[in-house]
């Protein structure tokens, strides 16, 4: 039987299924995955269904209602601001002065800002992009709210227990985006 080893970050690459739009490709870098013992790296059909649901799809169907989004691919690196980079197991894009920060506008999301780099644009040009970027991107802040956690204390009492049962369904990621391993995401437009 294959077994589980070390803990590794990876990236995934995924395929646009929608018929319109010019966005067919986005690769996210930085996910958690596992060495099996043949060397292979995965990651679980949780965490790929994750970001596929609260990022890539999202993503892939807004870039068809911007009329003016011609983004062909996407790269996306998870980013922590709190880790050095350093202590970080996977590189990062350098950021700079010039690129692109859209802050949240949903209180309480776990995901605090976006980077898109720079793509050497100016003036209209760069108003432009810059708008379809805040346009394409700002819905994923909605996506990392996280349902509030009960007390420690409470936590492991049966009716406790029960009650967030019932409300699992609401939200079947709520456990994962309370223990999200990143506060940004770092976007590449190609």
């Amino acid at each position: 039987m294959t077994g589980y080893s070390e803990n590794i970050y990876t990236a995934v690459g995924f395929r646009s299924s929608e018929p319109d739009g010019s966005l067919k490709i986005i690769e996210i870098f930085g996910l958690s995955g596992q060495r099996i013992n043949d060397n292979q790296v995965v990651v679980t059909p949780k965490t790929q269904t994750f970001f596929d649901d609260l990022i890539v799809r999202k993503i892939f169907r807004q870039s068809c209602r911007i009329r003016k989004c011609d983004f062909k691919s996407l790269k996306i690196w998870l980013y922590d601001t709190k880790i050095m980079n350093k202590d970080r197991s996977y590189d990062l894009p350098k950021i700079d002065e010039h690129d692109l920060v859209i802050r949240s506008n949903v209180p309480y999301s776990n995901l605090e800002q976006i980077y898109v780099l720079d793509n050497n644009l100016k003036g209209d040009e760069y108003q432009e992009w810059r708008s379809i970027a805040e346009e394409l991107f700002t819905p994923l802040f909605l996506g990392f709210v996280a349902p509030p956690e009960a007390p420690e204390i409470i936590a492991e009492n049966p009716i406790v227990k029960t009650i967030g049962s019932l409300f699992e369904p609401l939200d079947p990621y709520g456990k994962m985006k309370q223990k999200i391993l990143f506060n940004s995401l770092i976007i590449q437009i190609d």
